[in-house]
């Protein structure tokens, strides 16, 4: 090879130089310091550039590098993602995420205690040496600003960890300190109302926030450590704030009901993981109507639907709005939204439409979508987006929570909350739906809230601009909305992207919970898919798991909250850690699992009904109804029992075991034994006691199933009756149930028009079967 063809191919491969890369190219391509000292005058030098314009967009910890580049003090070593701006051109360019570490300037000489494990990780430690243990009796101070709910809260959580003696003490006698400081620095990384300090030392242990939700997540991190030490803290300190702002889950409860108690254990769960936006999806219908159609039945009067809060809203053609089986009053749901406030949660409540809106077109069949769509055969549930009377029908139902309400002590019931206008899987006019959604979304904004809604106008182009200034967009799918065109829009970004977040319970799609793994180790929040949003954009908010009821209606097998139970748990204890803490996880996937088990449930919830010991219940009815006054028993148990009907009239229900959990009937209206869970699911074992004759009745729970025996005998076969089954004539379910029963000890023989003898119920350790 000649010299000179040595120089060609020298030259060709030379690397072109920033000033000849456009924006893109140079923001990808910028000299940025790996290490960067924290604290004093400590400063991220902005890169520059011959011809082109750098900013500093922002960083994923804004705390640690603050929007003018300054890096405050750290305790430990603490990583960060940066992203820059850059013009050129007139074209701009958003930058890769350029990772810093942020290092201490001064550390502790000599061994130091090693940063306690919790979940969500603790973002800085610095360990001291040494250990606080606490004594018998524990005092417990809390400074001025925080509600005696929240300390009553913090007490009782506490007093179940350690098993021992807690109580309110002076600051200076107490063991715990738990303080507001509200006044802080413009700057100063404790300024965040969800960033808290933690201090172990020779005087106590102290939780320190600008804010109660802040001091609150800072007692969970403590509840976890006691639990796992049995009542001592290493000394040392500890300072931690959340990666992003929203950390949530959706719960869809209206296609599979739910109780108030199921979501108050959600909320204690989520808050357990320092979780803080649980989305309830208010509306809802069985997807497939396609399937009604197909058959010759008629959707909009057979297909399942519900909204699950109580409204005035009733059709000219006598429809309610509110759903027949469970709804909420707005006195309950208002209590539900301060529940959560207390515990650091945020309720969103979501009205879906103009599309999965059967529950209003049911009320206002006249405005059915008339027009031109995809998925005909689904028509039934869009409401008609072009026509201005359904803009003001659905606001007409919005204002109901949205409106000061004497009821609510003239303040909106859903003061407080962000508000879901749904508006995804619209398959009508693009125009027409941009039109609706921007009507909607200035609608909630008029009223004082802020709006948020399902990402579909990449899918839906067209000429009218949707509103986005204050918009929150949940980002489903890079199909129906470009994540990049949404954050240059404007939208407050939140990562709910469907093939990694999305959970169908039961159904052979959409199952994150089979991935918990993957997701563990390669989710992060900014990938929506494929596409990347810069870690450090303002735009970017945070992100959320969705627990979708697909398998309602026609599809339904029967399962309730216990069934999905772990699906929930287990995906909360991952997403909370990839969710708040840095990318890089501080456990293997096996050992995060198995801290997940050190540190259990949440304190003071019982979801799955354990019962302490297995100690049989015995008893000898004397009089009906007794009174029991046992608590509810999940799976394993076997009940027993002998009863004698003295009479079985037609259409009298008679009910053998009642409690808040459900009724365990004798006879069903129709006659049968079966059984109706508070989630208003109802199950018939298909056959009829004798009248007049003592028989052995033997009841046998286990996860997903509930059987029946009679002298030892089946007396039918178990249906599902709260869905029809279409491949079966439409009759009852009767195949693949999951008939989960928790099994009610409150009251014996409350309807019971005869006698009950030796009861006995015998429990044994629960074996989870979740598929």
């Amino acid at each position: 090879m000649t010299t000179k063809s040595i120089l060609t191919m020298l030259a060709a491969m030379t690397v072109p130089t920033l000033t000849a890369q456009d924006a893109k190219q140079i923001a990808d391509s910028l000299s940025v310091p790996t290490e960067l000292w924290g604290g004093g005058d400590s400063k991220l030098t902005i890169p520059t550039v011959d011809g082109a314009t750098v900013e500093l967009l922002g960083a994923d910890y804004e705390q640690v590098i603050t929007p003018d580049g300054s890096v405050k003090s750290v305790l430990s070593q603490t990583p960060v993602n940066v992203n820059f701006k850059v013009t050129k051109d007139g074209k701009e360019a958003f930058s890769k995420d350029y990772k810093i570490v942020v290092k201490p300037r001064f550390t502790t000489k000599g061994e130091q205690n090693a940063k306690p494990r919790v979940i969500p990780s603790i973002l800085q430690w610095e360990g001291g040496q040494g250990e606080y243990k606490l004594g018998d009796t524990v005092g417990v101070y809390f400074s001025r600003g925080m509600r005696e709910e929240q300390k009553a809260i913090i007490l009782d959580d506490l007093r179940a960890v350690l098993g021992k003696e807690v109580q309110l003490a002076d600051k200076n006698k107490a063991n715990i300190k738990f303080v507001r400081v509200p006044k802080m620095k413009e700057g100063d990384p404790d300024n965040q109302a969800e960033a808290y300090r933690l201090r172990t030392d020779d005087s106590g242990i102290t939780v320190a926030s600008k804010s109660s939700k802040g001091v609150f997540w800072g007692s969970r991190t403590v509840l976890q450590i006691l639990k796992q030490t049995g009542g001592s803290m290493p000394y040392g300190t500890a300072y931690d704030v959340p990666r992003y702002e929203v950390r949530g889950v959706l719960f869809d409860i209206a296609r599979t009901p739910y109780t108030l108690k199921d979501l108050r254990d959600v909320i204690n769960a989520m808050a357990w993981y320092k979780m803080n936006d649980l989305h309830l999806v208010i509306n809802n219908n069985y997807i497939f109507l396609e399937e009604y159609v197909k058959d010759g039945h008629d959707p909009l009067k057979e297909a399942y639907t519900a909204f699950r809060l109580e409204s005035k809203m009733v059709g000219a053609n006598g429809q309610k709005l509110t759903a027949d089986d469970v709804w909420f009053t707005k006195k309950e749901f208002r209590e539900l939204i301060d529940y959560a406030k207390l515990r650091g949660v945020n309720i969103v409540p979501e009205f879906d439409t103009p599309g999965h809106a059967l529950s209003f077109t049911k009320v206002r069949p006249d405005l059915i979508y008339q027009g031109p769509m995809n998925h005909p055969g689904r028509r039934a549930d869009h409401i008609d987006a072009g026509n201005p009377e359904t803009l003001r029908f659905v606001g007409e139902v919005l204002d109901e929570y949205l409106l000061p309400d004497s009821a609510m002590g003239n303040k909106p019931l859903l003061e407080g909350c962000v508000v879901h206008v749904g508006a995804d899987e619209f398959y009508g006019e693009a125009e027409v739906y941009r039109r609706f959604a921007d009507g909607l979304l200035k609608h909630v904004k008029s009223r004082g809230f802020t709006p948020r809604i399902w990402g579909s106008l990449t899918h839906k182009p067209g000429k009218t601009k949707v509103e986005s200034e204050g918009v929150q967009m949940n980002l489903w799918s890079t199909h129906w909305q470009d994540p990049v065109e949404a954050m240059n829009d404007g939208f407050k970004l939140i990562n709910t992207y469907d093939g990694h977040l999305y959970i169908v319970p039961f159904a052979n799609y959409y199952r994150m919970d089979k991935n918990h793994k993957w997701v563990y180790n390669n989710w992060c929040p900014n990938y929506v898919g494929n596409s990347h949003i810069p870690a450090g954009h303002p735009n970017l908010i945070g992100s959320t798991f969705a627990i979708w009821n697909d398998m309602t209606d026609l599809k339904h097998s029967g399962y309730g909250m216990y069934d999905i139970w772990d699906v929930f748990r287990g995906s909360a204890d991952v997403l909370s850690q990839r969710m708040w803490s840095t990318e890089h996880n501080p456990d293997t996937f096996e050992d995060h699992r198995k801290l997940v088990e050190k540190i259990g449930e949440a304190p003071n919830i019982n979801p799955l009904y354990l019962r302490t010991g297995d100690t049989p219940i015995a008893v000898q009815p004397a009089t009906l109804p007794m009174q029991l006054n046992e608590a509810a028993a999940g799976p394993n148990y076997h009940l027993t029992a002998e009863v004698e009907l003295a009479a079985a009239p037609e259409g009298v229900e008679q009910v053998l075991l009642s409690g808040p959990e459900g009724k365990l009937y004798a006879c069903m209206a129709d006659g049968t034994v079966g059984f109706v869970r508070n989630d208003a699911m109802a199950f018939s074992f298909g056959g009829k006691l004798p009248v007049g004759k003592k028989v052995k009745l033997e009841l046998i729970g286990k996860p997903q199933s509930t059987q029946l025996l009679v002298d030892g005998k089946e007396i039918g076969t178990l249906t599902l009756l709260s869905y029809k089954d279409r491949e079966d004539g439409w009759k009852n379910r009767t195949k693949g149930l999951r008939s989960t029963f928790i099994l009610p000890l409150q009251t014996i023989g409350e309807s019971l028009q005869g006698t009950v003898h030796n009861l006995k119920v015998e429990f044994s350790a629960p074996v989870a079967e979740t598929k």
